[in-house]
Protein backbone atom coordinates (compact mmCIF):
# COMPACT_ATOMS: atom_id res chain seq x y z
CA UNK A 1 0.00 0.00 0.00
CA UNK A 2 0.93 3.66 -0.88
CA UNK A 3 2.39 5.75 2.85
CA UNK A 4 -0.31 6.81 4.61
CA UNK A 5 -1.33 10.58 5.16
CA UNK A 6 -4.02 10.02 6.71
CA UNK A 7 -6.68 11.49 4.66
CA UNK A 8 -9.50 9.28 5.33
CA UNK A 9 -8.53 8.68 8.49
CA UNK A 10 -11.69 7.29 10.64
CA UNK A 11 -13.82 6.97 7.37
CA UNK A 12 -16.12 3.86 6.28
CA UNK A 13 -16.40 3.21 2.68
CA UNK A 14 -17.62 0.44 0.29
CA UNK A 15 -16.10 0.08 -3.14
CA UNK A 16 -17.78 -1.82 -5.52
CA UNK A 17 -15.80 -4.01 -8.24
CA UNK A 18 -13.13 -3.85 -5.58
CA UNK A 19 -11.48 -7.05 -7.02
CA UNK A 20 -9.16 -5.84 -9.94
CA UNK A 21 -8.73 -2.59 -11.79
CA UNK A 22 -9.81 1.00 -10.44
CA UNK A 23 -11.41 -0.72 -7.87
CA UNK A 24 -9.04 -2.96 -6.65
CA UNK A 25 -6.33 0.36 -6.52
CA UNK A 26 -9.34 2.65 -4.94
CA UNK A 27 -9.79 -0.03 -2.19
CA UNK A 28 -5.76 -0.01 -1.45
CA UNK A 29 -5.31 3.56 -1.97
CA UNK A 30 -8.33 4.37 0.79
CA UNK A 31 -7.17 1.78 2.98
CA UNK A 32 -3.79 3.23 3.06
CA UNK A 33 -5.24 6.75 3.88
CA UNK A 34 -6.85 5.45 7.05
CA UNK A 35 -10.02 4.07 5.63
CA UNK A 36 -12.32 0.72 6.88
CA UNK A 37 -13.21 -0.48 3.60
CA UNK A 38 -15.87 -3.03 2.22
CA UNK A 39 -15.13 -4.93 -0.49
CA UNK A 40 -17.55 -5.83 -2.51
CA UNK A 41 -17.37 -8.15 -5.74
CA UNK A 42 -18.62 -11.22 -7.27
CA UNK A 43 -15.72 -13.27 -7.51
CA UNK A 44 -14.37 -14.58 -3.63
CA UNK A 45 -10.76 -15.59 -4.07
CA UNK A 46 -9.57 -12.26 -5.57
CA UNK A 47 -11.55 -9.99 -3.16
CA UNK A 48 -10.07 -12.11 -0.40
CA UNK A 49 -6.59 -11.32 -1.62
CA UNK A 50 -7.13 -7.57 -1.73
CA UNK A 51 -8.56 -7.95 1.69
CA UNK A 52 -5.53 -9.80 2.83
CA UNK A 53 -3.53 -6.93 1.45
CA UNK A 54 -5.08 -4.62 3.16
CA UNK A 55 -4.69 -6.52 6.63
CA UNK A 56 -1.28 -7.39 6.10
CA UNK A 57 -0.33 -3.66 5.75
CA UNK A 58 -2.04 -2.77 8.33
CA UNK A 59 -5.42 -1.94 7.36
CA UNK A 60 -9.16 -2.69 8.08
CA UNK A 61 -10.76 -4.70 5.01
CA UNK A 62 -14.15 -6.58 4.61
CA UNK A 63 -14.58 -8.94 1.90
CA UNK A 64 -18.18 -8.76 0.89
CA UNK A 65 -19.18 -10.89 -1.95
CA UNK A 66 -22.00 -9.52 -3.81
CA UNK A 67 -23.76 -9.43 -7.22
CA UNK A 68 -24.27 -5.73 -7.82
CA UNK A 69 -27.28 -6.42 -10.13
CA UNK A 70 -29.33 -8.58 -7.96
CA UNK A 71 -30.88 -5.66 -4.85
CA UNK A 72 -31.19 -8.37 -2.30
CA UNK A 73 -27.27 -9.96 -2.38
CA UNK A 74 -25.78 -6.00 -2.93
CA UNK A 75 -28.14 -4.43 0.30
CA UNK A 76 -27.52 -7.20 2.43
CA UNK A 77 -23.07 -7.04 1.58
CA UNK A 78 -23.61 -2.96 2.25
CA UNK A 79 -25.46 -3.53 4.98
CA UNK A 80 -22.59 -5.69 6.52
CA UNK A 81 -20.06 -3.42 6.11
CA UNK A 82 -22.39 -0.56 7.70
CA UNK A 83 -23.28 -2.74 11.00
CA UNK A 84 -18.94 -3.97 10.92
CA UNK A 85 -17.78 -0.33 10.82
CA UNK A 86 -20.48 1.66 12.43
CA UNK A 87 -22.09 3.25 9.61
CA UNK A 88 -20.68 4.23 6.11
CA UNK A 89 -19.16 7.93 4.84
CA UNK A 90 -17.91 6.62 1.54
CA UNK A 91 -19.81 4.87 -1.09
CA UNK A 92 -17.32 3.93 -4.64
CA UNK A 93 -19.60 2.43 -7.19
CA UNK A 94 -17.05 1.51 -9.83
CA UNK A 95 -18.45 -1.86 -10.78
CA UNK A 96 -19.01 -2.35 -14.44
CA UNK A 97 -18.74 -4.68 -17.45
CA UNK A 98 -17.90 -4.46 -21.37
CA UNK A 99 -18.77 -6.73 -23.64
CA UNK A 100 -16.74 -5.85 -26.84
CA UNK A 101 -17.32 -9.28 -28.36
CA UNK A 102 -21.34 -9.40 -28.03
CA UNK A 103 -21.76 -4.74 -28.33
CA UNK A 104 -22.90 -4.24 -31.25
CA UNK A 105 -24.13 -1.83 -33.67
CA UNK A 106 -28.20 -1.31 -32.73
CA UNK A 107 -29.44 -3.06 -35.49
CA UNK A 108 -27.15 -6.21 -34.59
CA UNK A 109 -27.28 -5.69 -31.05
CA UNK A 110 -29.42 -8.48 -28.91
CA UNK A 111 -31.53 -7.71 -26.22
CA UNK A 112 -29.33 -9.48 -23.87
CA UNK A 113 -26.40 -8.25 -24.10
CA UNK A 114 -28.46 -4.49 -23.62
CA UNK A 115 -29.97 -6.62 -20.90
CA UNK A 116 -26.85 -7.80 -19.16
CA UNK A 117 -24.68 -4.74 -19.59
CA UNK A 118 -27.21 -2.05 -18.12
CA UNK A 119 -27.77 -4.75 -15.16
CA UNK A 120 -24.51 -4.42 -14.03
CA UNK A 121 -23.24 -0.93 -15.18
CA UNK A 122 -26.63 1.19 -14.74
CA UNK A 123 -29.15 -0.85 -12.35
CA UNK A 124 -25.60 -1.73 -10.21
CA UNK A 125 -24.73 1.64 -9.46
CA UNK A 126 -28.38 2.39 -9.30
CA UNK A 127 -28.41 0.18 -6.48
CA UNK A 128 -25.20 0.77 -5.10
CA UNK A 129 -26.19 4.57 -4.41
CA UNK A 130 -29.52 3.29 -3.43
CA UNK A 131 -28.25 1.23 -0.59
CA UNK A 132 -25.14 2.94 0.25
CA UNK A 133 -27.15 6.28 0.29
CA UNK A 134 -29.50 4.97 3.18
CA UNK A 135 -26.24 5.15 5.39
CA UNK A 136 -24.75 7.94 4.24
CA UNK A 137 -28.31 9.60 5.08
CA UNK A 138 -27.76 8.27 8.51
CA UNK A 139 -24.02 9.14 9.08
CA UNK A 140 -25.28 13.16 8.58
CA UNK A 141 -22.91 13.24 5.08
CA UNK A 142 -20.63 11.60 3.36
CA UNK A 143 -19.07 11.21 -0.20
CA UNK A 144 -20.34 9.41 -3.24
CA UNK A 145 -18.35 8.48 -6.52
CA UNK A 146 -19.72 7.02 -9.60
CA UNK A 147 -17.08 5.10 -11.85
CA UNK A 148 -18.02 6.60 -16.22
CA UNK A 149 -16.41 7.03 -18.92
CA UNK A 150 -15.79 9.14 -22.02
CA UNK A 151 -17.86 6.41 -23.93
CA UNK A 152 -21.06 8.33 -21.81
CA UNK A 153 -20.16 11.67 -23.39
CA UNK A 154 -18.40 11.17 -26.34
CA UNK A 155 -19.49 9.25 -29.78
CA UNK A 156 -16.18 7.71 -30.08
CA UNK A 157 -16.67 4.30 -28.91
CA UNK A 158 -18.37 2.91 -32.20
CA UNK A 159 -19.82 -0.82 -32.00
CA UNK A 160 -20.67 -0.36 -28.53
CA UNK A 161 -24.32 1.49 -27.57
CA UNK A 162 -24.69 -0.42 -24.78
CA UNK A 163 -22.08 0.04 -23.18
CA UNK A 164 -21.81 4.10 -24.32
CA UNK A 165 -25.38 4.32 -23.29
CA UNK A 166 -25.00 2.62 -19.54
CA UNK A 167 -22.27 5.05 -18.77
CA UNK A 168 -23.97 8.11 -20.06
CA UNK A 169 -27.57 7.14 -18.03
CA UNK A 170 -24.82 6.87 -14.50
CA UNK A 171 -23.41 10.24 -15.11
CA UNK A 172 -27.16 11.67 -15.70
CA UNK A 173 -27.87 9.82 -12.11
CA UNK A 174 -25.08 11.17 -10.46
CA UNK A 175 -25.93 14.98 -11.50
CA UNK A 176 -29.14 14.31 -10.24
CA UNK A 177 -28.04 12.92 -6.91
CA UNK A 178 -25.80 16.00 -6.19
CA UNK A 179 -28.55 18.16 -6.45
CA UNK A 180 -30.74 15.75 -4.64
CA UNK A 181 -28.97 14.74 -1.48
CA UNK A 182 -27.13 18.69 -1.16
CA UNK A 183 -28.57 19.85 1.84
CA UNK A 184 -28.26 16.39 3.68
CA UNK A 185 -24.30 16.81 3.59
CA UNK A 186 -23.77 14.19 0.78
CA UNK A 187 -21.51 15.32 -2.48
CA UNK A 188 -22.09 13.00 -5.36
CA UNK A 189 -19.18 13.12 -8.32
CA UNK A 190 -18.33 11.01 -11.37
CA UNK A 191 -14.28 9.90 -11.95
CA UNK A 192 -14.64 9.51 -15.93
CA UNK A 193 -11.48 7.15 -16.68
CA UNK A 194 -9.81 6.88 -20.04
CA UNK A 195 -8.34 3.81 -21.53
CA UNK A 196 -7.02 2.63 -18.40
CA UNK A 197 -4.45 -0.45 -18.05
CA UNK A 198 -6.97 -2.78 -16.15
CA UNK A 199 -8.01 -6.05 -17.08
CA UNK A 200 -11.09 -4.97 -18.57
CA UNK A 201 -9.13 -3.36 -21.11
CA UNK A 202 -6.63 -6.90 -21.52
CA UNK A 203 -8.00 -7.06 -25.33
CA UNK A 204 -6.34 -3.72 -26.15
CA UNK A 205 -3.28 -3.94 -24.12
CA UNK A 206 -1.90 -6.91 -25.10
CA UNK A 207 -2.28 -6.54 -28.87
CA UNK A 208 0.62 -4.21 -29.98
CA UNK A 209 -1.98 -3.08 -33.02
CA UNK A 210 -4.95 -2.22 -31.43
CA UNK A 211 -2.92 -0.74 -28.19
CA UNK A 212 -1.47 1.36 -31.19
CA UNK A 213 -4.46 2.55 -32.56
CA UNK A 214 -6.10 3.24 -29.28
CA UNK A 215 -3.43 5.50 -28.08
CA UNK A 216 -2.46 7.40 -30.84
CA UNK A 217 -5.70 8.87 -30.39
CA UNK A 218 -4.53 9.83 -26.56
CA UNK A 219 -2.69 13.34 -26.47
CA UNK A 220 -0.15 11.86 -23.84
CA UNK A 221 -0.37 8.79 -25.60
CA UNK A 222 -0.33 5.92 -23.31
CA UNK A 223 -2.67 4.39 -21.17
CA UNK A 224 -3.57 5.76 -17.76
CA UNK A 225 -3.27 3.16 -14.52
CA UNK A 226 -5.53 2.10 -11.88
CA UNK A 227 -3.33 3.83 -9.47
CA UNK A 228 -4.01 7.37 -11.33
CA UNK A 229 -7.18 6.95 -11.47
CA UNK A 230 -7.44 5.64 -7.86
CA UNK A 231 -5.60 8.95 -6.99
CA UNK A 232 -8.34 11.18 -8.31
CA UNK A 233 -11.41 9.21 -6.26
CA UNK A 234 -9.59 9.49 -3.46
CA UNK A 235 -9.55 13.11 -3.74
CA UNK A 236 -12.97 13.79 -4.41
CA UNK A 237 -13.82 10.88 -1.10
CA UNK A 238 -11.51 13.14 0.77
CA UNK A 239 -12.76 16.09 2.94
CA UNK A 240 -10.56 18.51 0.44
CA UNK A 241 -13.56 18.24 -1.80
CA UNK A 242 -15.58 19.56 0.34
CA UNK A 243 -16.54 22.13 -2.10
CA UNK A 244 -17.39 19.56 -5.28
CA UNK A 245 -20.06 18.37 -6.01
CA UNK A 246 -22.09 17.33 -9.29
CA UNK A 247 -18.80 17.26 -11.41
CA UNK A 248 -17.13 15.15 -13.66
CA UNK A 249 -13.76 14.26 -13.34
CA UNK A 250 -12.08 13.05 -16.50
CA UNK A 251 -8.69 10.79 -16.12
CA UNK A 252 -8.02 10.31 -19.86
CA UNK A 253 -4.35 11.22 -21.09
CA UNK A 254 -6.43 14.22 -22.47
CA UNK A 255 -8.59 12.15 -25.01
CA UNK A 256 -11.80 13.71 -24.85
CA UNK A 257 -10.86 17.36 -25.85
CA UNK A 258 -9.27 16.14 -28.78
Amino acid sequence: MNESSGRLEGKRAIVTGASFGIGRATALRFAAEGARVGLIARRVEPLAEVAKRIEDGGGEALALPADVSLESSLSAAIDRAAEAFGGIDIVVSNAGIEVPDADARVHDLELATWERVMATNLTGQFLACKHGVRHLLQAGGGAVVCVGSPCGIMGFCTNEPAYSASKAGVMSMARVMAADYVDDGIRVNVVIPGLIDTPMNEYVMKDPELREKWTSGIPMKRAGSADETAAVILFLASDEASYVTGSSYVVDGGQTIM
